[in-house]
């Protein structure tokens, strides 16, 4: 989540004409996260997120937010969209789509590390959220797959030293003999970071910013979670979180023969794909009022660290 676009209190009064929200009381940027602009919305009536979406085709956007109505009614606590009168939930603002979604309780426990009471709470809901989703009816591939690391290796190439141009080619060429695509998959997340998890009170009380949503593999999202969660500052495994992890979710959701084996190759493609992200966002910024480019060094310690096996 970033703000890209600016939006004045005209505008936000014309757009909230639409909805039983009241008047407009504060209108706050949320500067984490890189693709979409997001505010904390206060109205009369009480908080909620306005997201604008800076480039999601229009067409793909009502499957998020269909996504998110369809876990949040399977108890999975995520942030479900707000209609306006007219039964829409997206609408357009500032001449881009936008929505209005629910402002869910607690914090994110960003800036430190998990417990493993909390990495237990983690595991046991991403398997009840890859379940609770097995039957969402609408599908769409992952956007941020083997396609698009290929494509964004290639745009890249003219920007990287020779040792990570020669890193990310490795992997590529490795991640291209993955026999792993038969395992279970469904709807997952993929962006289960630290701060798109909000705890209170000793419970999970959201997952929020679904905006990669797509259907891959189930244990690709569990490696994603994985290394945001459970990683040193030197790029290896904490093996008791990694482990408490590993434990809860597979307590939830059983593996089938063959998963376990696709371990460690999904941790390296989960880490190869944000590494690839991080470039991206480095070498071709975009502009915006509150923008936030996370390091990208930090995941090719990561990468470095699954290849070597730790």
């Amino acid at each position: 989540m970033s703000v890209y676009t600016p939006v004045s209190d005209a505008a936000l009064a014309a757009f909230l004409a639409d909805y039983d929200l009241g008047r407009p009381l504060r209108l706050t940027g949320i500067s984490a996260g890189v693709e979409n602009s997001n505010f904390f919305l206060d109205t009369e009536k009480g908080s909620a997120v306005l997201t604008i979406f800076e480039r999601l085709p229009t067409h793909e956007i009502p499957y998020f937010l269909d996504l998110t109505e369809w876990l949040g009614r399977a108890d999975i606590p995520c942030p479900r969209p707000i209609s306006a009168r007219d039964g829409r939930t997206l609408k357009t603002l500032c001449g881009k789509p936008a929505a209005i979604v629910q402002r869910l309780p607690g914090h994110s426990i960003e800036g430190r590390s998990p417990t493993p009471e909390e990495i237990t709470l983690l595991g046991r809901l991403l398997a009840r959220m890859h379940r609770a989703g097995r039957d969402f009816p609408i599908h769409r591939p992952n956007p941020a797959g083997p396609r698009w690391w290929q494509h964004t290796a290639q745009r890249l190439r003219g920007h990287l030293c020779p040792d990570d141009a020669a890193l990310i080619q490795d992997e590529l060429r490795q991640q291209g003999q993955s026999s792993c695509q038969h395992l279970p998959r469904g709807v997952i997340h993929a962006d289960l970071f630290p701060d798109n998890v909000l705890f209170s009170a000793s419970r999970i009380t959201g997952v929020i910013d679904f905006y990669y949503a797509g259907d891959d593999l189930w244990l690709y999202d569990l490696a994603i979670v994985a290394n945001a969660w459970c990683s040193r500052p030197d790029g290896h495994l904490d093996h008791t979180l990694s482990q408490a992890l590993w434990q809860a979710y597979i307590g939830e959701r059983p593996l089938v023969a063959g998963e376990d084996r696709c371990w460690s190759p999904l941790l390296r493609a989960a880490a190869l794909r944000f590494w690839l992200l991080r470039l991206d966002a480095q070498h071709f910024p975009r502009a915006g009022d509150l923008t936030q480019c996370k390091d990208p060094e930090e995941y090719r310690r990561i990468l470095t660290a699954r290849r070597e096996g730790c």
